[in-house]
């Protein structure tokens, strides 16, 4: 029992639960369930949240948002469930109620981060970059080392061109994690983006030493040696990638940084 309560307690501490806290999700569903059998116990709005989280990263959108929708009926004050139900919007691609429930949470909770970072998210995705911009200053405001605000603050920046001040904001993650993957993934994509390939390869090395199966990594990293001319190689890595992901064969099809082996028999074998 007290190692339910400690788990719990735990993951509710944390300002972000993220993709890396899937274990602790899945151990913290299995104890819930043996608390259920062995006790009684009778689930509260934190436990239904922590519940749509792991559901959320597990891509069950249905069950998470059946989940976070209990959260808001339980606590219809509690910000991370109005939070939670705007973020499996976004992936739904529902953004006008996500940019109203991440509303709801700010209203709520005006001086939590990564709401403002999440409200920048959607807006982001729907083309808003300037607006988008100002809210992750917001956010970077409230909490300067929030490494997944500068990151994504980075992300709209080398969207809209402004490559050289993405930078900056990723060295700035590194300098707090230094293994961050995704602001290594992004850093690659600048770097690939100004043209300085090497040191694109370099950082998408290093990704790929801390993760053998991380099919994106082969996929740029393929990217960069085509646009090296380096053929065999990137034929070499899109056969890798391919094989962790074969979703990322669509994605191929019309990159134009593979240009260079789009008429290699190699690739057309690949990606059909």
């Amino acid at each position: 029992m007290n190692l339910f309560y400690e788990l719990k307690s735990l993951l509710l501490s944390k300002p972000f639960i993220s993709a890396s806290d899937i274990n602790e999700l899945d151990n913290f569903a299995k104890l819930l369930n043996k608390m259920i059998i062995d006790y009684n116990y009778e689930l509260n709005h934190e436990d239904y949240f922590l519940l749509g989280v792991k559901y959320y990263f597990a891509k069950d959108y249905t069950t998470a948002l059946i989940l976070s929708e209990k959260v808001i009926e339980l606590k219809p004050d509690f910000a991370r469930g109005y939070n939670l139900k705007a973020l499996i919007y976004r992936q739904l691609k529902r953004y006008d109620q996500a940019l109203e429930l991440i509303n709801k949470a700010i209203e709520l909770n005006p001086n939590f981060s990564v709401f403002w970072d999440n409200k920048a998210n959607i807006l982001s995705d729907i083309g808003f970059y300037n607006e988008a911009l100002e809210h992750e200053d917001k956010a970077i405001s409230l909490d300067p080392n929030n490494i997944f605000a500068l990151t994504n603050k980075a992300i709209i920046l080398r969207k809209m061109n402004m490559i050289e001040d993405a930078l900056k904001h990723l060295e700035k993650v590194l300098s707090i994690k230094s293994n961050y993957q995704p602001a290594l993934h992004e850093k690659a994509l600048s770097l690939i983006e100004l043209r300085r390939f090497e040191e694109a390869i370099d950082v998408l090395n290093r990704i790929i030493e801390m993760n053998k199966n991380d099919a994106v990594a082969y996929y740029n990293r393929a990217c960069a040696y085509s646009l090296k001319n380096e053929k065999v190689r990137a034929i070499i890595d899109l056969k890798i990638a391919f094989g962790l992901d074969p979703e990322l064969k669509e994605l191929a099809k019309d990159d134009k940084d593979l240009d260079n082996i789009r008429d290699l028999n190699e690739f057309k074998e690949l990606v059909n």
